[in-house]
């Protein structure tokens, strides 16, 4: 039995780690001592960053963001939050990449922290393109456009549907190991149970292999056994004023916290597994009976045996008394 706690449970952050400390080094290096970068890192669902400074002027640093689903993101509005977020920084794109970002270190600005963490928010923003424009369409009571699809892993997508009060937020999930399929019961069985005792929740749902009724139109769905289906139904308090910001973060983050946390409990009952049998052998080696030495020897230092004891000496030798 597996016991999931969600108030102890870990949240992932949002932005790039390593982007923010690197802008914010590179902000407090000398002027005139500028040195070259070059760094290729990886982040969640397949994205690629790119952060180098130019030769011919160290100063110049640049943040490239590669994204599987960047073409379908631009249609639904990316390019309008990249201006809206980095409006000057922005230039053009960097061969095999969708974004880049320029920033000149020997003019730093005002919130130099601001700034690196809005560039190491780079992704996120990308990815919040579509909920600010379906967010946007509810609150203004526009009537709900079609379903969207955002193909962002290679076999894993998120469906985003507009109702006229409400958003349902779909995740595909695919599980590589069976054993997943039953840590993820029990992780969304727990978002069920507590939505029972806290007020002004989104609902969620979970379904294997069958997929819920807002996905019947998609076409070459993926199904199967290692298949799973996460709903989520945002409601008007959750697509507005200062809450808009904090769910999009939460629903962007909830395929990598699922798994994040399926792999630590994993990880958790095999050390508990080790710790038992280490335990075990514990047990066993103390029920083990010890053999006692019968040798008995003289002050001269030979040895003796009683005379009712088993014969052991075949030879007879003289340095063995009988008593």
């Amino acid at each position: 039995m597996v016991i999931v706690d969600l108030d102890k449970m870990i949240l992932l952050d949002t932005y790039n780690k390593i982007i923010e400390d690197t802008i914010l080094e590179k902000y407090n290096t000398p002027e005139g001592k500028f040195e070259s970068v070059e760094i290729v890192l990886a982040d969640f669902d397949g994205v690629t960053f790119h952060v180098f400074t130019n030769p011919n002027a160290k100063n110049i640093l640049n943040v490239s963001l590669s994204m599987k689903c960047y073409g379908e993101l631009r249609k639904h509005g990316a390019d309008d939050v990249m201006q809206k977020q980095y409006g000057a920084y922005l230039t053009s794109p960097e061969v095999g990449y969708d974004v880049t970002l320029q920033l000149d270190l020997a003019q730093p600005p005002a919130d130099k922290a601001a700034v690196a963490r809005n560039f190491a928010l780079l992704k996120r923003n990308a990815l919040a393109a579509p909920f600010y424009k379906v967010f946007a369409d509810i609150e203004q009571k526009k009537p709900a456009g079609p379903l969207i699809e955002i193909a962002y892993r290679d076999e894993e997508a998120f469906y985003i549907k507009a109702e006229s009060d409400r958003v349902i937020v779909v995740f595909s999930v695919q599980f590589r190991d069976q054993d997943d399929v039953v840590f993820a019961k029990v992780f969304l069985q727990e978002f069920q149970d507590a939505r029972k005792t806290m007020n002004g929740v989104p609902s969620v749902a979970y379904s294997q292999k069958e997929p819920p009724m807002e996905l019947k139109s998609v076409r070459n769905l993926r199904v199967g056994a290692n298949n799973g289906f996460v709903s989520f139904v945002l409601f008007a308090n959750h697509i507005s004023g200062t809450k808009k910001e904090k769910s999009i973060d939460s629903i962007q983050t909830f395929r990598n916290y699922l798994h994040y946390h399926i792999k630590c409990s994993k990880a958790y009952m095999h050390t508990r597994m080790r710790n038992r049998v280490r335990l075990f052998l514990q047990i066993l080696n103390r029920a083990k009976s010890e053999i006692q030495s019968t040798e008995k020897r003289t002050i001269t230092g030979r040895t003796f045996r009683r005379a009712d004891e088993p014969e052991t000496n075949v030879g007879g030798f003289d340095d063995e008394y009988n008593i």
